[in-house]
């Protein structure tokens, strides 16, 4: 078979991979949304109905509950009306009831209202009926105030007879209207005892059948579940590593090179984990080296004047002290007062470096020969603290399969110096420092390794903070330059545990183009 077939073989067994994967989630979505449409359904129509139930049926019957007691109050004192001593009081109760039956029957055909609004077409129907119905229990209500005016003027004029009469007519009218108001609220009583067993009913059904609609979506997506992952296991280490960038490492990780969408999909995470991890390292750096930035201003004008005129002065001190030949101690003392001027000046110089590191001039040259010169600059110190401090350049030792990297050397050279010096610090009774560069991907990465006691993780999230320090005595700016460093070179500087105990600090530089290579003579 020619290359034209092999190639148009792997595209349709590429096409054939693709079908497969939309139609198993064809099918997934389809179980999916028939379960989810009939559970939403389910739902909706039991939430109408509780609706219907705590918004409109349950305000009406409560306003006509209140209405139907009012009338059983009224019809009961218009029933004792001929044994009462004294009218006045019992028309001022009358009139009051009789106004607190208007406001009532108000508020219970508001409450209909309402009833039609949050309803459906049914309860819709039967808020017109229980509307009419109120309606019809009002109109009834119609002469009650002229009776009662009847009625007691009819006392006043002690007729009788006449009192009687009035007295029928109101009786029957309010008992009358207290029927109507009993079979109103058993009318609502009735459909709210319907509604609730038709909800309870269609929520019994809805169970199993929902149950079994769960169980074959449960079916189908397993068997998907299973197909899918025979297709797509290589995106298993995808996810590794997209819970683990979750977790907080935004340390980019070396990419297997795969011409595929997996391939590629890996290779575009590991760049925007890098973007996210240094934006959000120069956010909060940029935040801090803010206040740093003032604080050294501060402390060049208010600090660093004086300190010079004092060494200026214990200069001159000096002089005419030897010149006049006095005691030992006094000199010692000079000298105290001397190193302490030193020290703040150098302590006032880290500040600025901090804040004024100056941009870096990148040049491609050789990293490895590089980081060699600064380990024999720095082995003689480290020999000094009972250390020992081995370099590993390659995988030769030679240092040729170590493409040149884009750095400012001078820069390199502090940040190296300061990961080495924190390192000897973390072993004060001596061992061995190990060094090492090597190419990563796109990357030069320079490793140093310790082997002291480790860092615990609240240390490990601050160790790059300004001002942070676990020792008694230092700025805490040390890795705070390194890292500024390293970040002005486009590269990342990390922090992780070493196997077998201590502490592992990787700095990853990118590696100059072919076009900026050195020509070799």
């Amino acid at each position: 078979m020619n290359a034209r077939g092999l190639h148009a073989k792997a595209a349709q067994s590429r096409q054939t991979v693709a079908t497969r994967i939309l139609v198993s989630f064809a099918v997934t979505l389809i179980a999916f949304a028939i379960t989810a449409g009939y559970l939403a359904l389910s739902l909706k129509r039991t939430a109408d109905d509780s609706e219907q139930l705590a918004k409109g049926y349950v305000p009406v019957a409560l306003k006509i509950g209140q209405l139907r007691a009012v009338q059983s109050t009224l019809a009961s004192l218009v029933d004792g009306i001929p044994d009462e001593k004294n009218p006045l009081s019992m028309r001022v109760l009358l009139e009051t009831l009789t106004s607190v039956r208007r406001v009532t029957l108000d508020e219970s055909r508001a409450a209909m209202t309402n009833l039609r609004a949050v309803g459906n077409d049914v309860t819709r129907a039967l808020a017109l009926d229980l509307t009419g119905e109120l309606d019809a229990v009002q109109a009834s209500f119609a002469s009650d105030k002229d009776l009662i005016d009847r009625l007691f003027s009819d006392f006043d004029v002690g007729d009788r007879d006449a009192v009687n009469r009035e007295l029928v007519l109101l009786g029957a009218m309010e008992h009358d209207g207290y029927k109507r108001l009993r079979a109103l609220t058993e009318h609502v009583d009735r459909v709210m005892l319907d509604l609730s067993s038709a909800t309870r009913a269609r929520e019994r059904r809805a169970v199993p059948e929902l149950a079994l609609l769960a169980a074959l979506t449960l079916a189908v997506g397993i068997g998907v579940a299973v197909h899918m992952r025979r297709i797509l296991k290589p995106l298993e280490r995808v996810t590794e590593r997209a819970q683990a960038v979750a977790r907080g490492d935004l340390t980019p990780k070396p990419v297997t090179e795969a011409d595929d969408e997996i391939g590629q999909l890996a290779a575009a995470f590991e760049r925007m984990v890098f973007a996210v991890g240094r934006a959000q390292s120069r956010a909060v750096a940029n935040e801090r080296l803010a206040a740093i930035g003032k604080m050294a201003a501060h402390v060049t004008h208010e600090i660093r004047n004086p300190l010079s005129s004092i060494g200026l002065n214990i200069e001159l001190l000096e002089e005419e002290l030897g010149a006049n030949h006095v005691s030992a101690e006094a000199k010692n003392l000079l000298g105290s007062i001397t190193r302490e001027v030193q020290r703040l000046e150098h302590l006032s110089e880290e500040y600025l470096r901090v804040a004024r590191l100056p941009q870096p001039r990148m040049e491609a040259d050789d990293l490895a020969a590089a980081v060699r010169e600064i380990v024999a600059f720095a082995k003689p110190e480290m020999e000094r603290a009972g250390l020992e401090i081995a370099l590993a350049i390659g995988d030769g030792g030679d240092g040729e399969n170590v493409p040149p990297a884009l750095f400012d050397e001078g820069q390199i050279r502090q940040a190296l110096l300061n990961v080495m010096r924190n390192a000897r610090e973390a072993m004060p009774d001596g061992g061995r420092i190990d060094v090492s560069v090597q190419a990563d991907g796109m990357s030069v990465v320079v490793l140093v390794n310790d082997r002291g006691c480790g860092i615990s993780d609240e240390v490990h999230s601050r160790i790059f903070d300004p001002f942070f320090s676990t020792k008694g005595e230092g700025t805490g700016l040390g890795l705070t330059i390194t890292r500024q460093i390293v970040e002005a070179h486009g590269g990342l500087v990390a922090c992780e545990p070493r196997e077998g105990g201590g502490t592992s600090f990787r700095i990853l530089l990118p590696i100059a183009s072919t076009r900026r290579r050195p020509l070799s003579i």
